[in-house]
Formats: C-alpha cells, sequence, structure tokens
C-alpha cells in the first residue's frame, strides 16, 4: 500500500511539475497535425543570429501548407504574418506567452531556445506580408522576411 501511496504521489509531482515548467516558459511550440492527409506544400524556415533562412516564401493560395520552424539560436522566437488572414488545419496552435489575445486566424509560430515548432494552415488572401519576430527588439535588429500568397 506505501509502495502504492509513493507511485501516485510521485505522478502528481511529475504532472505538476510538466504544468508549472510549460506555464513559466510561457506555452510551448506544438507541432500541427494536418487532419485526414498531407499538407500539399511544407516550408521549412529556421531562426539563427536573428534572421529567418529563406527570409522570403511563396505559397499557393487555397493549398493546405505547412510551415516547419527550427530555431536555432539560444532564446525564444517567432514567426508572425500580420494582415493574413488563415485557416489553422489540426491542431498546431503555436502559440502562448506574449502571443495573448491572438485570434484563431493569425498566422503565428512561437518557438523556445533551440527547439521547433509549424503551423498549417490555408487561405484564399493572395498579396505579399511581411514575417516577423515580435520579441522585444528582434524585428529592430533585421528579424523579417517576406511571403507571397499567389
Amino acid at each position: 500500500m506505501l509502495k502504492k501511496k509513493f507511485v501516485v504521489a510521485l505522478g502528481l509531482g511529475m504532472g505538476t511539475l510538466i504544468i508549472a515548467a510549460s506555464a513559466a516558459c510561457g506555452g510551448s511550440a506544438r507541432r500541427a497535425d494536418v487532419t485526414g492527409g498531407q499538407p500539399d506544400v511544407v516550408v521549412d524556415v529556421s531562426l539563427k543570429d536573428l534572421r529567418y533562412t529563406p527570409n522570403t516564401v511563396e505559397v499557393a493560395a487555397g493549398k493546405t501548407v505547412q510551415v516547419n520552424v527550427t530555431n536555432m539560436d539560444g532564446m525564444d522566437h517567432d514567426m508572425v504574418v500580420d494582415g493574413l488572414r488563415i485557416e489553422k488545419v489540426g491542431e498546431g496552435e503555436a502559440t502562448g506567452g506574449h502571443h495573448a489575445g491572438v485570434t484563431p486566424s493569425t498566422f503565428i509560430v512561437h518557438t523556445m531556445a533551440n527547439e521547433n515548432g509549424s503551423i498549417t494552415f490555408r487561405t484564399e488572401q493572395k498579396g505579399t506580408y511581411q514575417f516577423y519576430c515580435s520579441l522585444p527588439g528582434h524585428k529592430d535588429a533585421g528579424m523579417v522576411g517576406e511571403m507571397t500568397v499567389s
């Protein structure tokens, strides 16, 4: 009986620790899973030294697009696209912390230091949009790029 109580207490303690760690970090990036199949287009973007590589991205309107973000820096970054209305596909809300208040149609991927995140979405809204890191000072330091939906 004592062993069972110890195992239950240990499990509860670990669960509390995981929840506390997630809250302290402002949330974590989660990988978006496409329901019902694979995306039409996959775009890989890396973040390093306050830069996006590539810093220009082109996607087709009406297609299911998965953007994978790999943060190769020792600090958090995100990828925000203002003005582009999207329909998220799957489970992939990669938001948290300073992103409170964003709408479900906002394109945003937050990545912790040296981690990955992704978002899978569709949009019909053609145009050219700036993407940037919204963390203080990062955009001003040149962490910007351009997404074209055609």
